[in-house]
């Protein structure tokens, strides 16, 4: 779904309510934004498209996190999960390295789970999630490196 369908069918359900949720601003701005751009002339940037720009440029200037919070924010309106689908990246050489680079998080997440914040322990727990991913994918490597070791033994006798 597009922003300006997103601002038509809010409209079409309470034009009124939207006007009040935006400071009062006139109806007519809101038509403007549930306009679809390919077929009007002048097609306004809706908060939803300036939201969009804005977490992008976050997200370029490395505020990762603050743009998760936003958007943890409005799914929890909705009682929704955001989930992070970058790539995997393991930042250590090893998988040793990477195993032992897990009991930070480990212990972050069960401290979490002392507390009463239900918030702090989603946050510690992808986090964690994370980082055993990591984990998984420097195995999936040696594995890979094994196998491929293997081969080359077997070619050579």
């Amino acid at each position: 779904m597009k922003s300006w369908e997103i601002f038509d069918a809010a409209r079409k359900h309470s034009k009124a309510q939207l006007c009040a949720i935006w400071g009062n601003r006139s109806s007519r701005l809101i038509d403007y934004w549930a306009q679809d751009p390919a077929f009007c002339a002048d097609p306004k940037r809706n908060p939803i498209d300036r939201m969009e720009m804005l977490l992008r440029n976050l997200d370029k200037e490395g505020l990762r996190d603050v743009v998760i919070a936003v958007i943890r924010l409005l799914g929890g309106a909705v009682d929704c999960k955001v989930v992070d689908r970058r790539k995997v990246i393991p930042d250590k050489d090893t998988l040793q390295e990477e195993i032992i680079d897990d009991l930070p998080f480990l212990a972050q997440y069960q401290n979490a789970l002392q507390g009463d914040d239900l918030e702090e322990v989603d946050h510690a727990e992808e986090e964690l999630r994370r980082e055993l991913a990591e984990n998984r994918v420097r195995f999936v490597e040696q594995l890979e490196k094994k196998r491929k070791q293997r081969e080359e033994a077997r070619r050579k006798s």
